[in-house]
């Protein structure tokens, strides 16, 4: 059976917020009781008004590490926004920002109103490399995952699963230096027998807590990477979609041509650019010569 949208959205993000709410509670309780409260609550605190869409801007540009395009960006990019905004779905619906560093053609989705744009695609379309046409399927994407909601929440899970992603950063760097060891990523690939083992001895030792607590951590070295997969492939497919619907899926996949052709990449260009079948109209003329007929 087939999950719904929205639960494939929660199943991506519940592990980063499980871990970021118990690492909290965690420091919180270390701290002395005013500042271990303060720490807590003002982060739900924070975290509520995120979600209610306040104080977007700032935490974009903060958390997403993003900017205000130059007036020389903001030129190039004039035609692929005028291209949007006769869809109706550019400035002001959203606001464009950038990020420096990102040298991917690439434009992502935050919250409710914001479009964070690459500097490989604001140096693409001032060097007049990448069409006008080109660049606004690039952001129309972006656009289509803020239409559709699913970014609706995303810059309140940002900050509250700041430990999961401090966490996450030591874990891969640490995973990246021993991998460099002989027999690491094979012990890697068989934890799951590691995991048996320290269950075992756990309930054997009567700390049954603590082998369901290393089980539960085993299972979502392999669950998160398949459910965050998953929500990938989903969101982008109906982002897609957004595009096709808005006359862009041509101009997308075109660009994505450019791409190296793997299979997904593949995929994408077929659902863009095959025929779009809309429901019409017709008018059915009655013969009246056939009334009162038996």
């Amino acid at each position: 059976m087939a999950r719904s949208p929205g639960m494939s959205q929660a199943l991506a993000r519940s592990p980063g917020l499980v871990v970021s709410t118990v690492l909290t509670c965690m420091v919180g309780a270390l701290l002395p009781p005013l500042p271990g409260l303060t720490l807590f609550a003002g982060g739900l605190g924070l975290a509520a008004v995120l979600c209610a869409g306040g104080l977007e801007q700032p935490a974009v540009r903060l958390l997403g590490r993003a900017r205000v395009l130059s007036e020389a960006e903001a030129a190039a990019l004039a035609p692929a926004i005028a291209l949007l905004c006769q869809k109706g779905i550019g400035p002001p619906v959203v606001g464009l920002y950038a990020r420096d560093g990102e040298v991917g053609i690439c434009a992502g989705a935050a919250g409710r109103h914001s479009v964070v744009v690459s500097s490989g695609l604001l140096q693409a379309a001032q060097l007049g490399q990448l069409p006008a046409d080109q660049a606004a399927g690039v952001i129309a994407a972006a656009v289509g995952r803020i239409r559709l909601g699913q970014t609706r929440f995303d810059v309140a899970v940002e900050f509250w699963t700041i430990p999961w992603q401090l966490v996450r950063a030591v874990c891969l760097a640490i995973a990246k230096t021993v991998g460099l060891l002989p027999l690491t990523q094979f012990a890697w690939r068989i934890r799951f027998v590691v995991a048996a083992v320290a269950v075992a001895q756990s309930v054997a030792a009567g700390g049954i807590a603590e082998g369901l607590v290393v089980a539960a951590f085993i299972a979502l070295t392999y669950l998160a990477p398949r459910w965050q997969r998953n929500w990938g492939m989903r969101s982008q497919n109906d982002s897609d979609r957004f595009v096709a619907d808005h006359e862009l899926g041509d101009a997308l996949g075109r660009f994505l041509r450019r791409c190296p052709p793997e299979p997904r990449t593949l995929e994408r260009i077929h659902c863009l650019t095959r025929p779009v079948i809309r429901p019409s109209l017709a008018l059915i003329v009655s013969d009246p010569t056939t009334k009162g007929r038996t």
